[in-house]
């Protein structure tokens, strides 16, 4: 498969969006698919990050000075340095015979995306603002707090959504260390010592330095600044850093963020990609506000007790929230219990979760009689203990049954996947209440497909006008438990020995 990036890095735009596409191609280089990238030549771009990485790019001109969006353009059209329609045919012209095109892009909108997707290509957007219209084939926004319902309306109603941390896309030595950071931390259990700095790869407004001077007079701490080679503040950091009366480093473009993090007690960092590192890792935070784009994320984790937002670094109550926030944290049991909510957000697996959707597309379509014999044979094939009707009827019984169901205004029989791998169903019980269930062919179980199957489910529910979503779950069931338990479902109680979940959409 060829997957071609279209993402930017600059002084103005930051760093994250081509970290996290490199994340996300990693992934899919790891699993034998060629990637790509198509940057422009903006200042502070990582075109020797991308090759480094062992990625072929595609740098377009640097766009001339003074460029201003027409009206009616995204909120950040401007990040693009050129007309929309300038860039889409570049990109497409770039991207080739490319078989899916990855955009992670704040600057463009559907009108882009439908002039430079290459003929017969899927779309994949990565997201995190839910402010303007997409044509994607599949959606990721990894921000803790948003909701699939979030892009109703701006995006074909059926395209697939991967919503949430569980999709954050980190590099694989954020999930890799994650085993060993946590135990650290439980066994250190020390409270607070060591803080890392972070704030972005270019951290324009130098909150870093404000934080310096919030630490300078807090003994016993020793702190360890990262900061990008194209950050405007770096010489004056490192002058302040030097200048400080506890020990203090800065170190630049460093390669080893995982261990930085795992031997931190604290973090002090922008509240963007790399909150989601920090909690794969189980890293306490404090979090400032950089941009506009963060500012619901952050407020969605200090309502969880995740981390704490400070806020904006310019805003005059920054240096007293952060004092007022290390003390609060100077209290071992306070800092291990945030490690541990942090730690619930993420497993640090998300881009491999991305990767095997953008490899294995799904899509819901109604079930026919074709499909009958087959969902059968996987029925029989599951414990009779996780049907609600009990055991596995005859094959004619069943042949009789699905043939009524199809036509039963009450309910709706879809499957999914090429070849056919699932099988799933609303029933109705009132006009805007439906009861569901996923059933998965054996070869397709244990794949991570189940809550994809789930999301895709609730989208067709929602478009059919349906508002409560509820589930009946054996006990002995501990995967099914597990996946309604991790969409957000709530539990019910015990009906007739099953275990019942419900969901609002």
């Amino acid at each position: 498969m060829r997957v071609v990036f279209r993402a930017d890095a600059s002084v103005e735009i930051g760093t994250g969006h081509v970290m996290r596409c490199l994340a996300l191609a990693g992934a899919l280089a790891a699993r034998g698919h060629e990637c790509r990238f198509i940057c422009r030549d903006l200042p502070g771009q990582l075109g020797p990050r991308i090759r480094g990485a062992g990625f072929a790019l595609a740098l377009l001109p640097a766009p001339p000075p003074g460029f201003r969006p027409a009206s009616g353009q995204p909120a950040h059209a401007a990040w693009a340095g050129v007309p929309w329609e300038r860039d889409a045919a570049e990109t497409l012209a770039a991207a080739g015979d490319a078989e899916v095109l990855v955009l992670d892009h704040y600057a463009f909108a559907a009108d882009w995306e439908a002039a430079a997707r290459p003929e017969g290509a899927r779309l994949v957007v990565l997201d995190d603002l839910a402010d303007r219209p997409h044509l994607a084939d599949l959606l990721v926004d990894q921000n803790f707090g948003r909701r699939p319902a979030d892009y109703d309306g701006l995006m074909p109603p059926q395209a697939e959504r991967l919503i949430g941390p569980r999709h954050a896309l980190l590099r694989p030595e954020f999930s890799a260390r994650r085993a060993s950071a946590l135990q650290g931390r439980a066994d250190r259990g020390h409270g607070l010592r060591r803080v890392l700095v972070t704030m972005g790869g270019v951290d324009l407004p130098n909150a870093t330095g404000k934080v310096l001077a919030a630490l300078a007079g807090r003994s016993g701490l020793r702190v360890t600044v990262v900061m990008g080679a194209n950050a405007p503040a770096l010489p004056a950091v490192q002058a302040q850093a030097a200048a400080l009366p506890i020990p203090a480093e800065v170190l630049v473009n460093v390669a080893d963020m995982a261990r930085l993090m795992a031997e931190a007690d604290l973090a002090i960092g922008a509240a963007g990609g790399t909150a989601w590192e920090r909690c794969a890792l189980g890293l306490p935070s404090l979090m400032a506000v950089l941009a506009d784009n963060q500012a619901e994320a952050a407020r969605a984790l200090d309502a969880a007790g995740v981390a704490i937002s400070l806020g904006r670094p310019e805003a005059p109550e920054f240096e007293a929230r952060l004092t007022a926030a290390l003390e609060r944290l100077a209290d071992p049991a306070t800092l291990a219990a945030m490690a541990e909510r942090a730690a619930a957000v993420t497993d640090g697996r998300g881009a491999d979760r991305v990767a095997g959707a953008i490899e294995h597309p799904l899509a819901l379509r109604p079930a026919s009689m074709e499909d009958a014999e087959r969902i059968w044979h996987w029925r029989r094939a599951a414990p009779a203990e996780s049907f609600r009707a009990g055991p596995t009827p005859s094959l004619p019984e069943h042949l009789v049954w699905f043939e009524r169901a199809l036509t039963d205004p009450r309910r709706r029989l879809y499957v999914a996947g090429t070849p056919t791998q699932a099988h799933l169903r609303l029933d109705l019980t009132t006009q805007d209440t439906a009861v569901i269930s996923v059933l998965l062919a054996p070869e397709a179980r244990g794949k991570g497909a189940a809550p994809r199957l789930l999301g895709l489910l609730a989208l067709t529910a929602r478009a059919e006008g349906i508002t409560t979503l509820q589930a009946e779950v054996h006990p002995a069931n501990a995967a099914s438990l597990a996946l309604f338990r991790a969409a957000g479902f709530a539990e019910t109680g015990l009906r007739d020995g099953f275990q019942t979940f419900a969901l609002t959409l």
